[in-house]
């Protein structure tokens, strides 16, 4: 599942009450007073009973909640009437709508400035609507999430994904049983190893110098640390306990810990299985031993709030890594992990145990590779950021995978039924490629006009004229079958809803969804290659007189909406159709699919902030706003199948997203100059 950010911003305050802010999400801005619900007395009376009923987890089977339980329950659902107060609870609500139209999650973006209530459990929250804990909910991920300046970007890894694990154990601090710590997490990577999808590596002696040693030589994704944390009260800060020389106890704080890992290019992820690592002081932000590491670079920490048994740190360790190795989000993959915990030991609410800081915007750490990839598919992740254009390389390159397609393609009956695409009067089309159609140059009116269209909203104003040169569009949206013709030649990653590597049953001919923007410029380079034609997505401008037109009307067809003519909620289908099946949707140029079945990438940027667009109207061809060099917000057009309101659907509609965003309802169509 692909995620949109719900971000919240708490202020420090006066007595209980604090500033509570919507800093970015999909409904917008907004500001309210959090009223905080306990008194100090009953605050560590609430603590007390989840740390009881932490201890009491486990337990047989019970057809009601025990009295713990209910007072965690109870403690979660007070700290989510006091968080999402007012407006901000509108805008929840709403955002929660938004992405759910999208395919999308909401990721909760938690961002506490106050530092007396930083430390607080807030992975508790609980819905009583949903009747839910918001972090047992794919759709609703939390993280306490740290704004840097520093960009962080995926790693492309091809497995196995590597892991550092180190068990420290002084031998004058409470005695863990090594042998059986390493055994806990052995057990849980047993299968992923077993595969080769993961490679666990344990560091023997539990000092710094061979940390330091063990960092120096190995390229790590993972650093897995099992063992004794504590807080400093006098010098404010986290720490470990390692050993020394002697074996005895040698205090890592975390200022120290980060200069041994932040340097680590490779290290994506820090994972504490250690008591109060996690923890923090009631003056400093930046004092707990998980977020000084966040602080000082690491792109996400996986720390402990609490103790937690074995049984529930197996499931927890083997579905996380299960989850990173998926390709999940990190913090999708702490979703999957908590919910685990929850199914596999009874009674429990040791899935509130783990805390996940992040300093990733989006949470993926990682984007995994196929072992043995062809590499013209690896050359194609490398370079997607660039304009595309054919270069004598790519010539050579063209030639033999034409050549390799024309004598693959269509792919025999039995391997994934793919059928070609239907030749028209461009002689020189190849088989696989989209059948595309020419607009002519001049003007046309973009844009809403709030008089002629009740549903204009401020991004789309002012309606205004604008003049193209001439360009081709395809006529519909790349179908699986097209995209599968690119993952033949190149070997570039299968969309997830390609179960063993087949596209699903009778979905050969529905556009292809689960690709990113950088997916569709992918496809997009490799079929500029192939054609020596450039190919490339159209711009916003190019996509709205493709679908209106020059005469400015609301959809594709005229000025009133019917569902009969495009694939909506309203439709009554739920999933995507053949890109032919509305043919009487049909644009004036001879376009389809313009309103409903998918959304489709534009190489039009938005901008780096949500609410506002960089760019704003009237378009303009000679700004920054259709350069593929920059990694920020892209927009999307044309409404999907999941659009239950006829304005997401409108010509002129513009869809914000982050171009690594994936969803069931995403895809894209191809646009060329003329040659």
């Amino acid at each position: 599942m692909d995620y949109l950010d719900f971000e919240l911003d708490i202020d420090a305050g006066s007595g209980r009450e604090y500033p509570v802010r919507v800093i970015n999400s999909p409904a917008g801005q907004a500001r309210e007073t959090m009223q905080f619900p306990f008194g100090e007395l009953e605050l560590d009376n609430r603590l007390k009973d989840l740390q009881i009923a932490l201890l009491r987890s486990g337990g047989g089977r019970r057809l009601a909640l025990s009295r713990e339980q209910r007072s965690v329950q109870d403690f979660g659902r007070a700290l989510f009437d006091a968080l999402l107060p007012g407006e901000v609870r509108v805008r929840y609500d709403v955002s929660l709508r938004d992405a759910a139209l999208q395919g999308c999650g909401l990721r909760l973006k938690l961002r506490v400035n106050a530092p007396e209530i930083a430390a607080l459990p807030w992975e508790f929250l609980y819905d009583p609507r949903r009747a839910e804990y918001m972090c047992l909910s794919q759709e609703t991920p939390i993280v306490r999430y740290i704004e840097l300046p520093q960009p962080i970007q995926p790693l492309a890894v091809t497995p196995p994904l590597r892991v550092l694990g180190m068990v420290a154990s002084p031998s004058d601090a409470s005695a863990l049983d090594v042998a059986l710590e390493k055994q806990r997490v052995e057990t849980a990577l047993r299968d992923l190893r077993t595969a080769g999808l993961v490679e666990l590596t344990w560091l023997e002696g539990g000092t710094w110098r061979a940390l330091q040693q063990a960092m120096r030589r190995g390229a790590w994704h993972v650093f897995h640390f099992i063992g004794h944390g504590d807080f400093d009260a006098a010098a404010d800060e986290g720490l470990l306990l390692l050993c020394d020389e002697d074996g005895r106890a040698e205090r890592m704080h975390a200022t120290q810990l980060a200069r041994l890992l932040a340097n680590h290019r490779t290290l994506r992820l820090v994972l504490l299985n250690a008591c109060e690592s996690a923890k923090g002081s009631a003056r400093d932000l930046f004092s707990g031993t998980a977020s000084i590491l966040v602080r000082r670079g690491i792109p996400a920490v996986l720390a402990m709030q609490y103790a937690i048994t074995d049984r529930a740190a197996i499931e927890f360790a083997r579905t996380f890594y299960e989850s990173l190795v998926d390709g999940l989000p990190v913090d999708a993959a702490v979703v999957e992990s908590r919910v685990a915990i929850s199914l596999a030991v009874h009674n429990t609410v040791e899935w509130g145990t783990p805390v996940l800081y992040m300093r990733s915007p989006d949470g993926v750490l990682f984007k995994m590779q196929e072992a043995g990839s062809k590499t013209q598919g690896t050359e194609a992740v490398a370079v997607i950021e660039s304009p595309v254009t054919p270069n004598a390389h790519s010539t050579v390159l063209a030639d033999s995978v034409k050549a390799y397609l024309l004598t693959t393609w269509p792919p025999a009956p039995a391997a994934n039924n793919l059928q070609p695409a239907t030749r028209n009067s461009q002689s020189d089309r190849l088989p696989f490629e989209p059948e595309t159609i020419l607009i002519p140059a001049g003007e046309f009116l973009m844009g809403s006009d709030p008089q002629k269209d009740k549903d204009a909203l401020d991004r789309e104003q002012p309606q205004h004229e604008l003049y193209l040169p001439d360009y081709y569009i395809a006529k519909t949206s790349v179908t699986n079958a097209q995209y599968a013709a690119f993952v033949q030649a190149t070997g570039y990653k299968m969309p997830k809803h390609w179960e063993n590597g087949e596209i699903p049953a009778g979905k050969d001919v529905p556009p292809v969804v689960y690709v990113t923007w950088n997916d569709a410029l992918a496809y997009c380079k490799w079929l500029a290659e192939v054609t020596s034609k450039p190919y490339t997505l159209p711009s916003e401008a190019e996509w709205e007189k493709a679908a209106r037109g020059t005469d400015g009307r609301i959809y594709p067809w005229g000025n009133t909406f019917d569902k009969n003519k495009c694939n909506v909620r309203e439709s009554g289908i739920d999933e995507t159709t053949p890109v032919n099946k509305y043919l009487q949707g049909v644009s004036p140029y001879g376009v389809l699919d313009m309103a409903g079945n998918v959304y489709e990438w534009t190489r039009s940027w938005w901008g780096k902030d949500w609410d506002r667009p960089s760019f704003e109207y009237p378009y303009r061809l000679d700004d920054e706003r259709e350069s593929l060099e920059v990694w920020s917000i892209r927009v999307l057009r044309g409404g999907a199948w999941r659009s239950d309101n006829p304005l997401y659907v409108r010509c002129s509609s513009r869809i914000r997203i982050a171009p690594g965003r994936r969803g069931d309802s995403n895809g894209f169509r191809v646009a060329r100059g003329s040659l």
